[in-house]
C-alpha cells in the first residue's frame, strides 16, 4: 500500500509539473495574442493595414489560454466553487462533497476529452479546414482543446486516487490534495 501511495504521489508531482508548463504556455499565448491584437488595431486605425486574421488568432489564443490552464487551476484550487455552506458543515461532510465534486469533474472532463479527440481525429481524416482566410486545419485547435481536457481528466483521476489510497491507509476519509497549494508549484506565476 505504501508503495502504491508513493507511486501515485510521484505521478501527481509529474502531472503538477506538466500542468505548470502548460499554464505558462497558456499565459504566454494570451500575452502574445494581446500584443498581436494591439498591433493590428493600431495598424488598422492609423495605417489602414490589417492582418485580417486577428479574430481567428484571438480565438485560438483563448482556446489554448483557457483549456491548457484547467489542470493547473484544479491543482491550485482556482476553479470556481460555491462555498456558502461548506464552512458550516462537519469536516467529514466537506470531504465527501469534495470527493463528489472531483468525481463529477473527472466524468465531465473525460466525456469532453473523448468526444473532442473523436472530433479531432475525424477532422484530420477529412482534412477539415476553417472557413477563414488562413484555412487552418481544424485538427490543430481541436487537438489543443482535447489535450487540455485530457490532462484535466487524468490529473483529477490521479488526485482522486491519491485521496482514496490515503483514506484506505488512514482508515478514514483523507482530504484531497487539491487545495493544498504548493509554493514551488505556483512560484513565479
Amino acid at each position: 500500500m505504501t508503495r502504491a501511495i508513493a507511486l501515485t504521489r510521484a505521478t501527481l508531482r509529474a502531472l503538477d509539473r506538466i500542468a505548470v508548463v502548460m499554464a505558462y504556455i497558456a499565459g504566454l499565448v494570451l500575452l502574445a495574442a494581446s500584443f498581436y491584437i494591439t498591433v493590428d488595431v493600431i495598424g488598422r486605425r492609423f495605417f489602414h493595414v490589417s492582418s485580417k486574421v486577428t479574430d481567428e488568432f484571438g480565438g485560438y489564443a483563448l482556446l489554448v489560454g483557457g483549456m491548457w490552464a484547467l489542470a493547473f487551476a484544479l491543482t491550485t484550487g482556482a476553479h470556481v466553487r460555491i462555498d456558502v455552506l461548506m464552512p458550516h458543515l462537519p469536516r467529514w461532510a466537506q470531504s465527501v462533497l469534495n470527493y463528489a465534486a472531483l468525481a463529477s469533474m473527472i466524468v465531465f472532463a473525460s466525456i469532453v476529452a473523448f468526444y473532442s479527440w473523436r472530433l479531432a481525429i475525424d477532422s484530420f481524416a477529412m482534412d477539415a479546414r476553417a472557413m477563414s482566410f488562413l484555412r487552418t486545419p481544424l485538427v490543430v485547435p481541436q487537438a489543443l482543446l482535447s489535450t487540455g481536457f485530457t490532462l484535466l481528466a487524468v490529473h483529477g483521476a490521479v488526485i482522486f486516487l491519491v485521496g482514496t489510497l490515503e483514506s484506505v491507509r488512514q482508515g478514514q476519509l483523507a482530504p484531497l490534495p487539491v487545495l493544498a497549494v504548493s509554493s514551488e508549484l505556483t512560484e513565479g506565476l
